[in-house]
């Protein structure tokens, strides 16, 4: 995908973010690969690869793997934390949290048309960064999490309102989203969204994306 076509599809809203977490889907006895073969002909937009606890070797392997796969099906492809996996496996991108390498040491190693985003907890959070460095900004969490244990509480609607007045970037909410409470988030004048347990554990995860797109759709 051409670095003018990830930036449009960036800058356009309705957009649903699937974070494959790996931990989260041995947790399930779900064949990441084979799960990820089976949504890359959905209505996705974007995707991330977070690995924790396996080796390089295997989170590489795996990277270069999903890279091809949904590169074809022309979805947004990038990997958490690792700007040398990313670099490595030719992802569309990167995704970093505060204690990842800084988002200026990341852009020095990665082609200036990649995508690079930045998750927020708290305004203080979004003050100390540099808007223009990143693509996107992903704020939560806006429920507690069944795929990231961080014991992070949920934000407050004030504490929204004022990241939302201050983002410069598109922004994406995340934590605990589902096709239920998806209503809730949306009302925030957000209106693009992260998911993960919501498809990782559903019996039909076609559904699942389908009913969501459907309010995405709405303000979009």
């Amino acid at each position: 995908m051409a670095s003018m076509t990830l930036k449009k599809k960036l800058s356009s809203n309705g957009l649903l973010y699937l974070i494959l977490d790996k931990q989260a889907a041995d947790k399930l006895n779900i064949g990441i690969v084979n799960l990820a073969k089976k949504l890359a002909s959905s209505s996705l937009d974007l995707v991330q690869l977070r690995v924790k606890k396996n080796n390089d070797f295997e989170f590489l392997k795996l990277a270069k793997e999903l890279s091809d796969l949904f590169k074809k099906n022309k979805k947004i492809f990038l990997v958490n934390d690792r700007v040398d996996i990313a670099c490595l496996a030719k992802t569309d991108g990167l995704h970093l949290g505060k204690t990842d390498i800084p988002v200026a040491e990341a852009k020095r190693l990665l082609n200036k048309d990649k995508i690079i985003g930045r998750t927020i907890h708290h305004l203080k959070e979004l003050e100390s960064i540099d808007q223009n460095s990143v693509d996107y900004l992903a704020l939560g969490p806006f429920y507690n999490s069944k795929t990231k244990q961080n014991n992070r509480p949920p934000l407050k609607n004030n504490e929204i309102k004022q990241i939302t007045a201050k983002a410069k970037k598109v922004l994406f909410a995340i934590g605990g989203i589902n096709r239920y409470n998806i209503g809730s988030v949306l009302k925030h004048k957000i209106k693009n969204v992260v998911v993960s347990s919501a498809i990782l554990s559903s019996p039909n995860p076609f559904d699942e994306i389908k009913e969501i797109k459907k309010c995405l759709k709405k303000v979009s």
